[in-house]
């Protein structure tokens, strides 16, 4: 009988530390995973606001349709679009809610150029901004997620404009 205790024990503490080790593994996975979604999501939306910035100055562009097409394919070829469903499935809400936020920055960014395309205009910087500051509380969200020590990301509540 004290064998089959014994065997029982010897079982079951087997048992618990495969689960314990399973769902470290699990946890360490789940991290990664997010690291690279987070990582390619930040580099799309930083792609994005470079590729419009792009379109702007061009001289051989005319304004009107042909302004509005691309900055629309500046922020659409980003993959900011397939990039952000990425996030739905990986990310906490809070973190879902900041991209959105960051994203609506990006358009409004986007349907100010069209409007106004002059990427020295106040208009701009002000778009400019409120994208950075959105850009840098995702960010330091993100940095939180993952357990990444350190000081806060120092852009975090501050953005300072180009001098005039």
């Amino acid at each position: 009988m004290s064998t089959l205790a014994g065997a029982v024990v010897g079982v079951s503490s087997a048992l618990v530390a495969e689960r314990i080790r399973w769902r470290r593994d699990q946890e360490r996975d789940g991290s990664q995973t997010r690291r690279v979604v987070y990582s390619d999501f930040l580099m799309a939306l930083s792609q994005a606001h470079s590729d419009m910035r792009t379109v702007v100055p061009q001289t051989d562009r005319s304004t009107g349709d042909r302004l509005y097409g691309d900055l629309h394919q500046a922020l659409d070829g980003s993959g900011i679009w397939r990039l952000r469903q990425s996030l739905s499935l990986t990310a906490s809400a809070e973190i879902i809610e900041l991209a959105v936020r960051a994203c609506d920055a990006l358009t409004q960014m986007r349907d100010g150029l069209i409007e106004d395309p002059d990427v020295r205009g106040d208009s701009y910087f002000q778009a400019r901004a409120d994208l950075w500051m959105e850009n840098a509380q995702l960010r330091e969200a993100m940095r939180k997620d993952l357990g990444m020590n350190g000081p806060p990301d120092p852009e975090v509540g501050r953005y300072r404009y180009p001098a005039t």
